[in-house]
């Protein structure tokens, strides 16, 4: 009950602007495009032209972290573009964890 409780009492907020959390690896030149990317404040989207093993690469660096970004490939020419747009998925889980913990509390009598 306790932690759920401390859990329910932390603040929560959408994000203040496009800045996400750049926890990548990776040290090639593609990975710190993308740590450029996700730690810009007013980027929303970024796109990666590029052939289809470093797309590919890029790709599996922010699936591997859960990073709040989501993919597309954009066909047109050659090669192909990687479309990165960020959303606010971190947030929306903290969301539904807080709306789950409440009923928690609600069903435990608190």
């Amino acid at each position: 009950m306790d932690h759920l409780r401390t859990r329910c009492s932390i603040d929560l907020a959408p994000p203040a602007d496009w800045r996400r959390e750049a926890r990548i690896s990776c040290r090639c030149e593609h990975c710190l495009a993308l740590g450029r990317f996700l730690q810009s404040a007013n980027q929303e989207v970024w796109r990666f032209k590029a052939r289809e093993a470093d797309r590919r690469h890029v790709e599996e660096s922010i699936r591997r972290v859960h990073h709040d970004v989501d993919c597309s490939i954009e066909r047109k020419g050659s090669p192909h573009v990687l479309v990165c747009t960020k959303n606010q998925a971190s947030y929306e889980r903290r969301v539904a964890q807080r709306r789950a913990d409440l009923d928690d509390l609600t069903r435990l009598g608190a």
